[in-house]
């Protein structure tokens, strides 16, 4: 009984990570735009693969299937929606879908780092090759990044977890999504110690004043 439980209690587990593992890749894939090259494969039929860019509509022209909207769609999707609108033509359609060349060739930086602006990539990069392309933080204490997608969504970098060693394949840059690094609350104690010493000697006059008053 003990040994079924730890089975069970195994298979939930596996599972559960299994679906988070799924759920990350989903978020983390790239989102199709007009002016991106793909190539649509299906296997043994070569007569329904063709390489081809998206259209400014963000459209495609497929052998017999006529025009397909893919523009803010995932190579995995395109994939599934291929199959299933091929099972008239081809018996158990294997389709694989791969970006030849990216429309927007550039990531966009701003924030906490010691350069911002523009940088080109010709592939999807981690958040650790970002952040050396922008020749490093300005603030070492910086807790968190954000990874801002092309599609509006935004992912919550850790730098604790990142710079521990851990999860920077999970944080992944594609063509037209922004790094932000927003700007860090530093205490200025150049400031502050004018302050104090302005408060320290302010309060000495004071205490000197009533002395002599009290005479």
């Amino acid at each position: 009984m003990k040994n079924f439980k730890t089975k069970t209690t195994q298979r939930i587990l596996l599972a559960l990570l299994l679906n988070a593992t799924f759920i990350l890749a989903a978020t983390q894939e790239y989102f199709l735009r007009p002016g991106d090259v793909i190539s649509i494969n299906v296997v043994d039929n070569p007569e329904f693969s063709l390489r081809t860019k998206i259209r400014p509509d963000g459209r495609i022209n497929f052998p017999v299937l006529g025009d397909l909207e893919v523009s803010g769609t995932t190579s995995t999707e395109i994939v599934k929606m291929m199959e299933e609108k091929l099972q008239p033509y081809v018996n158990n359609a294997a389709v694989s879908v791969t970006i030849e060349q990216y429309f927007a060739n550039k990531i966009f930086i701003i924030g906490d780092l010691n350069t911002n602006g523009e940088f080109p990539i010709f592939e999807p990069i981690d958040v650790m090759r970002a952040i050396a392309m922008a020749g490093g933080l300005t603030n070492s204490k910086a807790k968190e990044g954000r990874i801002i997608k092309a599609n509006g969504q935004v992912i919550i970098v850790s730098f604790k977890v990142l710079f521990a060693g851990g999860k920077n394949e999970a944080y992944m840059l594609h063509p037209g999504d922004t790094f932000y690094v927003p700007k860090s609350f530093t205490v200025p104690w150049g400031a502050w110690n004018l302050i104090v010493a302005t408060l320290s000697s302010t309060l000495a006059l004071y205490l000197l004043i009533t002395t002599i008053g009290n005479r």
